[in-house]
């Protein structure tokens, strides 16, 4: 059995809340199979995840001509992505609108809610090396100053157009053979009431979906709080 390692930016905070927005059959394959879905790099839709900027492809290629490098940049850059697995969540306990309408369509849609040490407690029971980043949102014809020093560190960059995302990203690696890699992994959770901490329902979703949830949640034994938005109230 692999022993599990899990690393994290300096920027990442213990305490800090996290949300997972999701529509409903997410919702309900995480709590029948008790497990985390996690995508690989190359499966996302942004045509930048994982891109290599052109000052660190010339230096990856100058490092491989002199014996220093393994890969050269065109592999590194396949590896990065077809040996990563990705899973997205949102730093904050504030709720996104834009999030709430991207996934699931705002009337059917759930945020799971988490903690990093909720997370970090379930990710230490994969017996894997996974790593959790905090994105750093860049204009890519403007490379920060960066090092790179794992396949994976690449998928730390996204572009600024995604900033509103405020993304904690988790990263597991499987480069044994990527070209036996499928599209995406499920990573079981043991207790998945250790990783949940609340389902929060769409702001805009109506009684019936609200009570469908919390049938649903008490069904497969999931004891955390069901409640609705906080946008869905008007203050008084």
């Amino acid at each position: 059995m692999r022993k599990s390692v899990i690393t994290a930016d300096p920027e990442v905070r213990g305490r800090s809340i996290l949300r997972r927005y999701v529509d409903l059959p997410k919702l309900l394959d995480l709590l029948h199979t008790k497990s985390l879905y996690l995508r690989r790099a190359d499966g996302f839709s942004d045509r930048l995840e994982g891109a290599l900027f052109p000052s660190l492809r010339e230096a990856i290629d100058e490092e491989f001509e002199k014996g220093n490098l393994k890969t050269r940049s065109s592999d590194f850059y396949r590896n990065a992505r077809e040996g990563s697995y990705v899973c997205c969540w949102t730093i904050g306990a504030r709720d996104n609108m834009a999030l709430w309408q991207l996934y699931g369509g705002v009337k059917s849609s759930v945020a799971i809610t988490t903690t990093v040490d909720r997370l970090v407690s379930t990710l230490s029971r994969w017996d894997r090396s996974v790593h959790l980043y905090k994105i750093k949102y860049i204009d890519h014809s403007k490379p920060p100053n960066f090092a790179i020093g794992a396949y994976r560190d690449v998928l730390q960059y996204k572009s600024d157009a995604y900033k509103f995302e405020n993304e904690l990203r988790v990263v597991l690696t499987n480069l044994n053979d990527i070209s036996q890699n499928p599209m995406g992994v499920k990573m079981k959770l043991g207790d998945i009431n250790e990783l949940v901490r609340s389902i929060v329902v769409s702001p805009e979703a109506d009684e019936s979906f609200v009570s469908a949830v919390a049938d649903l949640c008490k069904k497969y034994g999931l004891k955390s709080p069901v409640r609705r938005s906080k946008l869905a109230f008007i203050p008084t």
